[in-house]
């Protein structure tokens, strides 16, 4: 009976003893729910903050959180809101584990004043307000807070502009000798009514501001406007990471920056009323021709390829004037297409434009090209120019290649005024003379038809011979040519407007050109339009039925030619293949 008692008793203390434990743990694990509640907080790594410059705020939690839990949109009412970087971390410490979430976002201010970061509300968990203060650059250079590691700057080339000129905008970016940059990129400006090109590379040097050195990156962009009046060009901004340089490191821990450039006010002036002519503004237009081949005289019909170039400053390509050019009666023209291009020197940006025309003159004698004249207005004196070329006279001489036709229609006359006419002084020299001549009539009127048929006969067949022969040499001059004489043959051909003997050496100056073409068709050769339109009329000439050959006339077709040679098109290798079956069919 006792050790039954004892054995109860034994049993009740082990059971109190376990229900002790049991409510330690359960308070114990009430309170570590209640330490680890969720609790966040906000802050911002400078205050006054620069207008312009980038600051970081920084929302700490003390549980794991994502990024997408933050609603960031109450800001984008006063600030340029960049990317936001999330980073956890834990430790543990006298046998408990923490854990803390940081989430990183770089605001940028728009403009001066004071602005209020609002509270934000995660899981329940609310952060208090922050005050920022923006004041301006010179303000802060004032109280010695803008000594910054990454600045960025703008100027311009021209502070009075006209519409339609072109200015150049500068941005330099200056980054700090102790701060290297991760990555980053740099937005363009952008205006109203206008456009915006970058031109050039972007240039690195180095530069020693207020005795820090910095490196610099510089990019320029030609900016026209189109509208007068007042005008903003809104500045150009840089995004990127960068790390700077701490005592004993190499360089910290990378920070997200946003820099703006300042905002630029414009006062675009309008054209002047006195101004005459189509608007071009410039501080630089020039006018320059060129005649090819040069020599003093050039022979009619005679290809002349004069080029006209026309050379403007800070002013974009697509807004270079038209030339009106006048040609004389006497010459043909085959303009080309103009050709438009860019280019810098010495730190100035030129467009040009280049014409180029094959003149082939009709008439011999003085050939005058008329002058050019073109208006612009000089941005720099205020007053409007003209940029001219004088008229230039050439003189046209005769072909050499040409052959006279001599007219001797008055032959005839002259032979029978030659012969003087005989006065019979004696009645009786008359009667004799007649009776003579009434004798031998019938004989001589014999006679006169028997080598009028000979002379018939022999003129027929040196006519017919004569032909053949000539055949039989064109064959041979086209056969035996050599790749080196072709051209000067076709070429005196075609001024002598022999459409037979141009026919043949086309055909052989065809297969020169393209040899990898076996049988040359005019369908296939890479020829423009106006060639192919030429070589059709000659053969249509050559070939076609009731065609006045001795009216051909080779000029036009000259000028394509010539225009050809000098920029003969080549067939590539992945053409050569359905040409040769185009041409070969098997």
């Amino acid at each position: 009976m006792v050790k039954a008692v004892q054995t109860h008793r034994r049993g009740y203390k082990f059971s109190l003893m376990a229900n002790f434990f049991i409510l330690a743990g359960l308070l114990f694990t009430l309170s570590s729910q209640a330490n680890a509640a969720l609790k966040i907080t906000a802050s911002v790594n400078q205050n006054p903050v620069v207008q312009g410059s980038s600051f970081i705020l920084e929302i700490r939690a003390n549980e794991s959180i994502s990024a997408s839990d933050w609603d960031s949109s109450a800001l984008l009412a006063n600030f340029v809101v960049g990317r936001t970087s999330s980073n956890s971390q834990s430790s543990y410490f006298n046998g408990k584990t923490a854990h803390t979430t940081t989430l990183t976002t770089v605001l940028m201010a728009r403009n001066i004043g004071a602005y209020t970061i609002p509270a934000f509300t995660i899981d329940g968990a609310t952060t208090q307000p922050i005050q920022v203060n923006v004041i301006s650059s010179t303000t802060a250079n004032s109280r010695g807070l803008n000594n910054r590691n990454i600045e960025l700057k703008v100027n311009i080339s021209d502070q009075s502009i006209y519409v339609g000129q072109q200015f150049i905008y500068t941005t330099t970016l200056y980054i700090a000798q102790n701060t290297k940059m991760q990555s980053g990129n740099l937005t363009e400006p952008t205006v109203t009514d206008g456009v915006v090109k970058q031109i050039g590379k972007d240039e690195n040097a180095s530069k020693i501001v207020n005795g820090r050195r910095f490196e610099t990156i510089t990019r320029q962009y030609a900016i026209t406007i189109n509208s007068a009046g007042k005008t903003t060009i809104s500045p150009t901004r840089f995004e990127g990471q960068v790390s700077t340089a701490k005592r004993g490191y190499r360089f910290g821990s990378v920070t997200p920056v946003i820099i703006q450039a300042d905002t630029l006010d414009l006062n675009i002036q309008t054209q002047p009323t006195d101004y005459q002519g189509e608007w071009l503004v410039s501080d630089f237009v020039q006018l320059d021709e060129e005649l090819q081949p040069i020599q003093n005289s050039y022979q009619q019909g005679e290809s002349i390829t004069r080029t006209i170039t026309l050379t403007v400053a800070n002013v974009d390509k697509s807004v270079l004037p038209d030339l009106a050019i006048s040609w004389p009666q006497t010459v043909k023209i085959y303009p080309d297409k103009p050709q438009f291009t860019s280019f810098a020197q010495q730190g100035n940006y030129f467009s040009q434009q280049v014409l180029s025309f094959a003149i082939i003159p009709n008439q011999i004698g003085e050939l005058t090209l008329s002058a050019l004249s073109v208006p612009w207005f000089n941005s720099k004196t205020q007053q409007q120019e003209w940029a001219t070329l004088p008229a230039k006279t050439v003189t046209i001489v005769p072909s050499e290649n040409s052959v006279p036709v001599e007219h001797n229609a008055n032959n005839q006359n002259s032979e029978t005024n030659s012969t003087p006419s005989l006065a019979a002084d004696d009645s009786g020299q008359a009667d004799i003379q007649t009776s003579l001549a009434t004798t031998e009539s019938s004989i001589w009127r014999w006679l006169t038809f028997i080598f009028a048929g000979l002379w018939l006969l022999t003129c027929a067949a040196w006519f017919v011979l004569r032909k053949g022969y000539q055949q039989i040499n064109n064959q041979k001059s086209v056969d035996t040519a050599k790749p080196d004489n072709i051209w000067p043959q076709l070429e005196t051909a075609l001024k002598n407007n022999d459409a037979k003997q141009s026919n043949q050496l086309l055909h052989a100056w065809f297969k020169q050109q393209w040899p990898e073409i076996k049988d040359p068709h005019l369908a296939s050769l890479p020829v423009s339009q106006e060639c192919l339109q030429a070589c059709q009329q000659l053969l249509t000439c050559t070939y076609g039925k009731d065609t006045d050959v001795a009216n051909w006339q080779g000029q036009t077709l000259l000028a394509q030619l010539i225009k050809l040679k000098s920029s003969k098109p080549t067939i590539t290798k992945s053409q050569q293949p359905s040409i040769k079956t185009q041409l070969n069919p098997s």
